[in-house]
Protein backbone atom coordinates (compact mmCIF):
# COMPACT_ATOMS: atom_id res chain seq x y z
CA UNK A 1 0.00 0.00 0.00
CA UNK A 2 1.41 3.16 -0.82
CA UNK A 3 2.05 6.05 1.80
CA UNK A 4 -1.28 8.16 0.24
CA UNK A 5 -3.26 5.23 0.32
CA UNK A 6 -2.38 4.63 4.43
CA UNK A 7 -2.82 8.05 4.74
CA UNK A 8 -6.54 7.83 3.23
CA UNK A 9 -7.28 4.96 5.36
CA UNK A 10 -6.54 6.26 8.62
CA UNK A 11 -8.50 9.48 7.19
CA UNK A 12 -11.29 7.05 6.53
CA UNK A 13 -11.11 5.30 9.93
CA UNK A 14 -10.87 8.57 11.59
CA UNK A 15 -14.35 9.58 9.75
CA UNK A 16 -16.21 6.43 9.91
CA UNK A 17 -15.56 6.22 13.94
CA UNK A 18 -16.57 9.61 14.36
CA UNK A 19 -19.47 9.26 12.49
CA UNK A 20 -20.61 5.55 14.37
CA UNK A 21 -18.97 5.91 17.70
CA UNK A 22 -19.83 9.53 19.05
CA UNK A 23 -23.70 8.93 18.68
CA UNK A 24 -23.96 5.18 18.00
CA UNK A 25 -25.24 5.50 14.47
CA UNK A 26 -23.68 6.63 10.88
CA UNK A 27 -26.38 8.09 8.90
CA UNK A 28 -27.14 7.99 5.22
CA UNK A 29 -26.11 11.41 5.03
CA UNK A 30 -23.15 11.15 6.96
CA UNK A 31 -21.93 8.46 5.15
CA UNK A 32 -22.07 10.06 1.91
CA UNK A 33 -20.57 13.43 3.91
CA UNK A 34 -17.53 12.15 4.81
CA UNK A 35 -17.39 9.98 1.84
CA UNK A 36 -17.81 12.84 -0.04
CA UNK A 37 -14.85 14.61 2.12
CA UNK A 38 -12.42 11.91 1.91
CA UNK A 39 -13.07 11.86 -1.85
CA UNK A 40 -11.71 15.66 -1.74
CA UNK A 41 -8.93 15.03 0.95
CA UNK A 42 -7.42 11.81 -1.43
CA UNK A 43 -8.35 13.39 -5.25
CA UNK A 44 -5.52 10.71 -6.44
CA UNK A 45 -8.42 7.77 -5.58
CA UNK A 46 -10.70 6.48 -8.50
CA UNK A 47 -13.91 5.88 -7.62
CA UNK A 48 -13.35 2.43 -6.94
CA UNK A 49 -10.15 2.79 -4.97
CA UNK A 50 -12.53 5.14 -3.11
CA UNK A 51 -15.12 2.59 -2.55
CA UNK A 52 -12.24 -0.26 -1.15
CA UNK A 53 -10.75 2.61 1.63
CA UNK A 54 -14.31 3.10 2.83
CA UNK A 55 -14.88 -0.92 3.10
CA UNK A 56 -11.55 -1.60 4.30
CA UNK A 57 -12.17 1.03 7.12
CA UNK A 58 -15.30 -0.08 7.94
CA UNK A 59 -14.57 -3.24 8.21
CA UNK A 60 -11.23 -2.61 10.57
CA UNK A 61 -13.95 -0.27 12.32
CA UNK A 62 -16.51 -3.16 13.13
CA UNK A 63 -13.10 -5.27 13.95
CA UNK A 64 -12.30 -2.94 17.43
CA UNK A 65 -14.51 -4.69 19.89
CA UNK A 66 -15.55 -1.54 22.32
CA UNK A 67 -16.11 2.26 21.82
CA UNK A 68 -13.75 3.29 23.59
CA UNK A 69 -11.25 1.26 21.75
CA UNK A 70 -12.82 2.29 18.83
CA UNK A 71 -12.03 6.13 19.59
CA UNK A 72 -8.77 5.47 20.87
CA UNK A 73 -7.82 4.08 17.60
CA UNK A 74 -9.37 6.96 15.69
CA UNK A 75 -6.78 9.10 17.97
CA UNK A 76 -3.72 6.97 16.84
CA UNK A 77 -5.15 7.29 13.19
CA UNK A 78 -5.44 10.96 13.95
CA UNK A 79 -1.33 11.35 15.45
CA UNK A 80 -0.81 9.29 12.25
CA UNK A 81 -2.11 12.51 9.94
CA UNK A 82 -0.88 15.22 12.46
CA UNK A 83 2.34 13.85 11.67
CA UNK A 84 2.02 13.68 7.60
CA UNK A 85 0.08 16.66 7.13
CA UNK A 86 1.00 20.14 6.72
CA UNK A 87 -1.23 22.76 9.14
CA UNK A 88 -3.76 23.44 5.59
CA UNK A 89 -4.71 20.18 6.18
CA UNK A 90 -5.21 19.15 9.32
CA UNK A 91 -7.24 22.58 9.48
CA UNK A 92 -9.71 20.87 6.82
CA UNK A 93 -9.80 17.49 8.57
CA UNK A 94 -11.03 19.39 11.49
CA UNK A 95 -13.49 21.29 9.46
CA UNK A 96 -14.84 17.89 7.67
CA UNK A 97 -15.61 16.34 10.82
CA UNK A 98 -17.55 19.04 11.92
CA UNK A 99 -19.48 18.91 8.12
CA UNK A 100 -20.14 15.21 9.03
CA UNK A 101 -21.16 16.29 12.57
CA UNK A 102 -23.75 18.41 10.90
CA UNK A 103 -25.35 16.12 7.89
CA UNK A 104 -27.65 14.72 10.36
CA UNK A 105 -28.87 17.83 11.37
CA UNK A 106 -28.00 17.62 14.57
CA UNK A 107 -24.38 17.60 16.63
CA UNK A 108 -24.01 15.82 20.31
CA UNK A 109 -22.03 16.44 22.91
CA UNK A 110 -20.46 13.39 22.18
CA UNK A 111 -19.73 14.89 18.45
CA UNK A 112 -18.55 17.97 19.95
CA UNK A 113 -16.03 16.11 22.44
CA UNK A 114 -14.50 13.84 19.70
CA UNK A 115 -14.19 17.05 17.49
CA UNK A 116 -12.30 18.42 20.42
CA UNK A 117 -10.39 15.70 21.19
CA UNK A 118 -9.18 15.22 17.82
CA UNK A 119 -8.35 19.14 17.50
CA UNK A 120 -5.72 18.69 20.43
CA UNK A 121 -4.28 15.61 18.66
CA UNK A 122 -4.16 17.17 15.66
CA UNK A 123 -2.70 20.42 17.01
CA UNK A 124 -5.28 22.47 15.80
CA UNK A 125 -7.81 24.99 17.16
CA UNK A 126 -11.88 24.02 16.83
CA UNK A 127 -13.07 27.16 14.64
CA UNK A 128 -16.49 28.55 16.65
Amino acid sequence: MSAQAELAQALAFLYVTFGHATDGTLTQEEMRTLAAKLGTRAPELTLEDLGQVLRSAVSAFMAVPTREARISTAQTHATILRDACDDAMRRAILSDLVEIAKADGQVSDEELAFIDQTAATLGVQREG
